[in-house]
């Protein structure tokens, strides 16, 4: 016996009748269903790309800043070496300087490279002292 407005079954088990359905029009200012789920999926992917973009940004910059402190401290090593030798200099330019300020070796130079000698203590004179108010 047959349903008034049934369709015949076209196959059996798991693959039989499929309903036919009508699309629906889709009205204005209503949004269909999963709409909102979708761009939240896109978005989500998105973020994801921004958050690997800016960590990618970060690390970068870390090794960049690495890299200055190793080099800035490269530079201080080698200006603190170069600073102890300058102060070796000093100190070697300051035992000259007082060496050559001292009365043997200042008589030691003037002998032996201006042939100057010291003059016997009979040959030195000195000079009488007149008083002002003696009269000649």
């Amino acid at each position: 016996m047959a349903i008034a407005g049934a369709r015949r079954a076209t196959a059996f088990g798991p693959f039989g009748r499929r309903s036919r359905t009508r699309p629906q029009p889709v009205r204005p200012g209503r949004r269909r269903s999963g709409a909102g789920r979708r761009r939240a999926e896109a978005g989500g992917g998105s973020s994801v790309l921004a958050a690997i973009v800016a960590a990618a940004m970060l690390a970068l910059f870390y090794l960049s800043q690495s890299g200055h402190v190793a080099a800035t401290g490269y530079q201080i090593t080698d200006l603190q070496a170069r600073l102890a030798e300058l102060r070796a200099d000093q100190q070697h330019l300051v035992f000259q300087i007082a060496e050559a300020r001292s009365p043997a070796v200042i008589e030691r130079l003037a002998r032996s490279r201006l042939g100057l000698a010291p003059l016997p203590v009979e040959s030195v004179t000195f000079a009488e002292r007149r008083s002002i108010n003696a009269k000649d």
